[in-house]
């Protein structure tokens, strides 16, 4: 229990002693799957006793009777109870249970909740008033640390300030204006999480923050004091009173001068216990904060005072630390900024001079030398004017401590004075955001370990190496070339327990680089979210406080960077040696980045941004032995979510397959948890060769553990419900259709039958049995609870029903589908069932409720603004009330629909509401409005060059035309026919070519000569211009035909004639009957007696 909970929260194992007076049963530990705060084990014991016996377990602590059970509250967060199957007593030092003859249980769960170091009270202020913020933290329990956040307001983003509670898509995009609003916004919310987390729960508020992040303190109790009068010498009566009660003084007050340093006051108060009063009869401090620091000691704490608020975090974390706290002026930054730009002038230049003449370590000495030029200092101007900034005193009162450093960003490593250098000591750089980077530390201090480890390193220079076997247990993950695209290392970042952080490559400007993109720092703001607080290594030589900024606010809890640009080689064992030291070593970051054995040119190249104790989390004596780690690794790279990116899931898959490997090697190869790993791994696996190996380490592990029944026909189902799916994936549907039947065969053992039937629905080719599997899917998700399967279940079974003609079915599924989408919120999908079952109790004979269900629909519809659908759900109304006979209000559906339509450009859907329109017009005899209709739809078609729709009509306009007895319609209909003729497929034209012939037919018949002749040459002219030869088949007939005509109108039919009308009518079957057609004189056919005298033969 210590090495799976206990250690986790770093805190000591229970002085338990467990007695037992035969020394049988089984011991079987289970530990909460979700390993969060807090944590929980059970350790359950079980007896098969031969007669009574009486168990006990010392535990030194009160007892109280928990309902079946004894429970024991301890120090340091952490509870015990026993319960039993027996009977559970409490005793003077701990518990005794009387177990009987037989069977018997007992289970003892410990409950450990993490401990932090924070006061359950933060101090809200602006940055001016730290004298008064100084006074309420120190009336406050000094036991803990206070955290003191400085209001601010937030940056442009833009070209403009946000307004409270505004959501702008362009405030919000990715970019350089809009990076520093999304920054504070991150330091906002990561600071709320923080501070819920460690149990801060009541805000002091001196000035209330902006309305873009009052968030920040909700849910907190707020203490006002915002009056203006609460200054001077009465502040500290009132704050006391206020926080402990009306007429209570404290009991020590230490008395400063206004002019005091509020950061020195409020430590020397800190450091007495007594509440701090600022009052103009006080003597300065003086000796007085000398004294407060320890004599001793191996830490110490400088802040560059401002005289703001950020200053008192420095003297709040110097009092918890139990360190020396060390004022210093505000340096020149200005004049370091411009020597450290000439360094990196000099250090590219060197590495330049260098070349590739030299390799491996040999270059850092090379370059060491080349800066040295033969001395033993390779940056003097930078020390000299570090050094400058720091009073001599300051110097000697940090001494030999390692340090903690509240800056602005002076590189302290290089202070170096007569006695002493800065060099190779533990330094941490606080640049940013105090509060939050101490209250980081702090609750990595009491969260919870993870139960497994990353270090991500991305296009690190150098090859994996193989783990050191020691109490910490990271596995490196190494990205190289696409692997190194952001989307992946962000996603690596967020979902996997990843304690470091490290990027090598940069560019020319000195951006990290990820897969040959710039991460400038404004991206980092945008891009990564970093939940498990990594360190961070950066080979970038950009801004190292923009930097340590960003990866600060998006979760990292230190961030190691460049002054300059380091190559690559050197900047890999750089990296290589520093992330040994953080996990295998397990010292803090400050610590890991000197003496780290490499040339000091390249190691005092690095600072760190974070405190001098930041480090990852210890796993101490307790950490799991190889094969367990290995698995736990494969545990947790499952919970990865790719979304369907393929670079990604071959990285998860990848690095699973090395741990289960590891794990193999090792007794853990023949556990549940090893068989369970293999399922894993094979749910990445991207087809099935990716998977064989698995597959078949599966079917021979798993018959070889000792499992129950039911444990192991899980497992089975599993195994072919996951090889199914690769065969799916793979496009091989018949080997699918046999796994998940295979998986399906194991009942409501499978984990998901009810899935697995739907997919083996969603792949059988026999609707019938498809509908069959899908009825079975819906029973099995409705009896297991799963709605999200039932409502995908509905969907199947409303399609299925209608392609197999069971309208019931495919109704009753509509019904539940759509009060189901209800529940999800799925406004979409619970108007595309209403709109089906609209459909289907019209179809059904039931225009009354189909009327009411698309009424309902349109309804949904409107409310979401979707005119598709509502173009969708008119035609189906039109189509009720038609079934009801009511054919005006059909009539005024489809007119709204023509109205929508063409307001929202859907020439598809115009024409579609045309030809509605003009069938419904047809069955009220209005045949010359339809016509119109009718004719509108088709040539708004052709024109747009939607010919297989156009075609689709085409036989609507040509009845239309011949009920109205309009040629010129007739012309129309054979015109776009012989169009459309030219580039649809066979099936199409084979339909088409008899219609245009009868067309053209009806047309000469019932038309004018002059009409006739226009037609004719129109006809000629659009669809059979040209060669014949050249022609395809079906425009040949047609040119064909058009021969034939014009010599039959012209009354030029002889035997030649009547020979090559014969073989048209060979050649298509006789459908056409052209020679019986031409056998008939022009002048007999003309109805009316019309005889058009031009097409006489002259």
């Amino acid at each position: 229990m210590r090495a799976v909970l206990l250690d986790a929260h770093g805190k000591p194992p229970l002085p338990l002693a467990e007695a037992l007076s035969i020394d049988v049963g089984t011991r079987e530990l289970a530990v909460a799957e979700d390993h969060g705060d807090p944590l929980r084990a059970v350790l359950r014991q079980r007896y098969d006793l031969a007669e009574p016996v009486e168990w006990r377990l010392h535990v030194p602590g009160d007892a109280s009777v928990d309902g079946d059970g004894v429970q024991f509250a301890l120090p340091t967060g952490t509870s015990v109870r026993v319960t039993s199957t027996g009977q559970v007593s409490a005793t003077e030092d701990g518990v005794v249970v009387a177990l009987p003859a037989g069977p018997a249980e007992i289970d003892v769960e410990v409950v450990s909740e993490p401990q932090y170091a924070v006061s359950d009270t933060v101090v809200v202020c602006r940055a001016h008033q730290a004298r008064e913020a100084a006074v309420v933290v120190s009336c406050l329990p000094g036991d803990r640390f206070t955290p003191v956040v400085a209001l601010d307001r937030p940056p442009p983003a833009g070209g403009r300030h946000a307004l409270p509670g505004e959501h702008d898509d362009e405030l919000d995009a990715p970019g350089p204006d809009t990076g520093p609003l999304r920054s504070w916004n991150n330091r906002n919310s990561l600071l709320a999480d923080l501070m819920r987390a460690t149990g801060v729960r009541r805000a002091v508020v001196l000035a209330d923050p902006p309305p873009q992040a009052a968030h920040v303190f909700d849910g907190m109790e707020h203490v006002r004091l915002l009056k203006p009068d609460l200054l001077g010498e009465d502040l500290t009566d009132e704050v006391w009173a206020l926080l402990h009660g009306e007429g209570r003084q404290p009991a020590k007050v230490l008395e400063a001068a206004p002019g005091d340093d509020p950061a020195q006051a409020l430590y020397t108060a800190l450091r007495t216990g007594s509440a701090l009063r600022f009052t103009e009869r006080a003597d300065p401090l003086g000796d007085r904060f000398a004294a407060a620091g320890p004599e001793s000691g191996d830490e110490a704490v400088l802040v560059e005072t401002t005289g703001e608020a950020d200053d008192l975090v420095a003297a709040c974390y110097a009092h918890h630390r139990g360190a020396r706290l060390v004022t210093t002026p505000q340096p020149d930054l200005d004049e370091v900024g411009r020597v450290v730009a000439e360094e990196q002038a000099r250090v590219t230049e060197a590495a330049s001079a260098i070349g590739d003449a030299v390799k491996g370590i040999a270059v850092g000495e090379a370059l060491w030398r080349y800066l040295s030029t033969g001395g033993h200092d390779p940056y003097p101007a930078v020390e000299s004017v570090v050094t400058a900034q720091v009073p001599a005193d300051a110097v000697h009162a940090v001494g030999e401590r390692r340090l903690t450093a509240f800056t602005a960003g002076l590189p302290y490593p290089f202070v170096r004075t007569a006695t002493g250098s800065w060099a190779r000591k533990p330094i941490g750089h606080v640049t940013t955001d105090p509060a939050l980077v101490v209250l980081t530390e702090l609750h990595r201090e009491g969260a919870c370990r993870p139960r497994g480890a990353f270090a991500l390193l991305v296009d690190p220079g150098f090859p994996a190496a193989p783990a050191d076997r020691a109490a910490h247990v990271t596995h490196p993950v190494v990205l190289t070339g696409a692997e190194t695209a952001l989307p992946v290392v962000a996603a690596l970042a967020a979902d996997l327990p990843v304690e470091v952080l490290a990027v090598n490559a940069h560019d020319a400007e000195g951006n990290a680089l990820l897969d040959g993109s710039p991460l400038p720092p404004w991206l980092v703001a945008h891009a990564l979210d970093l939940p498990h607080q990594p360190v961070v290594l950066n080979n970038s030589c950009l801004s190292w406080t923009d930097q340590a900024r960003e990866y600060l606010r998006v979760g990292a809890r230190g961030y190691v960077g460049a002054l300059w640009r380091i190559p690559p080689d050197l900047a890999a064992d750089f990296t290589r040696v520093v992330v040994r030291r953080l996990t295998a070593g397990e010292v803090p970051a400050a610590r890991a980045v000197v003496d780290t054995g490499l040339p000091g040119g390249i190691e005092r190249s690095y600072l760190y941004a974070g405190t001098a104790n930041g480090r990852l989390d210890r796993w101490r004596a307790g950490a799991p032995g190889e094969g367990e780690s290995a698995l736990t690794g494969c545990a947790l790279l499952a919970g990865v979510d790719h979304g369907g990116e393929e670079v990604l899931r071959k990285v998860v898959h990848r690095e699973m397959s090395a741990l289960r490997r590891a794990a193999e090697t090792t007794p853990a190869s023949g556990t549940e948890a090893y068989v369970d790993t293999l399922f894993d791994e094979l749910s990445f696996a991207g087809d099935l060769s990716d998977a064989a190996e698995v597959v078949e380490k599966i079917d021979k592990a798993l018959p070889a553990l000792d499992l129950p029944p039911a444990e192991a026909d899980r497992r089975w189902a599993a195994r072919y419900e996951r090889t199914g799916a690769l065969h799916e994936h793979g496009g091989d549907h018949g080997a699918a259709l046999a796994d998940y039947g295979r998986s399906a065969s194991y009942g409501d053992a499978g984990p998901d039958r009810a899935g697995v039937l739907l997919r083996m629905a969603a792949l059988e080719p026999r609707p019938e049995e498809a509908l069959r599997l899908a009825s079975q899917a819906y029973r099995a998700a409705v009896a297991a609870g799963d709605r999200d399967t039932e409502f995908h279940a509905c969907s199947s079974l409303n399609d299925l029903g209608r392609r197999t003609g069971d309208l019931d079915t495919a109704l009753k599924h509509a019904v539940i589908g759509h009060d189901l989408a209800a529940v999800r919120g799925d406004r979409v999908r619970q108007t595309a069932f209403k709109v089906d079952e609209c459909a289907l109790r019209r179809e059904l004979g039931d225009p009354d409720g189909a009327i009411e269900a698309g009424t309902d629909a349109l309804e949904l519809v409107r409310a979401q603004g979707d005119p598709a659908t509502e173009l969708r759900v008119i035609g189906e109304l039109a189509r009720c009330h038609e079934a009801r006979g009511d054919l005006a209000a059909a009539l005024s559906y489809t007119k709204a629909g023509l109205s929508l339509s063409e307001h929202q450009d859907a020439p598809g859907e115009f024409a579609r509401f045309q030809d509605e329109t003009g069938r419904l017009l047809t069955r009220r005899g209005e045949h010359a409005e339809a016509l119109r209709h009718y004719r509108s739809a088709v040539e708004g078609l052709v024109a747009r060059g939607s010919l297989e729709r156009g075609a689709e009509l085409l036989p609507h306009l040509a009845v239309g035309a011949v009920r109205a007895g309009d040629a010129g319609a007739l012309w129309t209909t054979a015109l776009c026919g012989g169009l459309v003729c030219e580039v649809v497929e066979r099936d199409v034209w084979q339909a088409l070519v008899p219609l245009v012939v009868d067309s053209m037919k009806r047309a000469i018949e019932i038309g004018s000569a002059e009409l006739t002749q226009r037609g004719m040459t129109d006809f000629a002219s659009a669809v059979t211009a040209g060669r014949r030869d050249d022609m395809p088949v079906q425009v040949g007939v047609l040119s064909d035909v058009v021969v034939l005509l014009l010599a039959w109108l012209m009354g030029r039919i002889d035997d030649s004639m009547l020979a090559f009308g014969r073989e048209v009518d060979r050649q298509t079957g006789g459908v056409l009957d052209l020679v019986g057609y031409v056998s008939t004189p022009y002048a007999q056919r003309v109805r009316g007696g019309a005889v058009a005298g031009r097409w006489s033969a002259r």
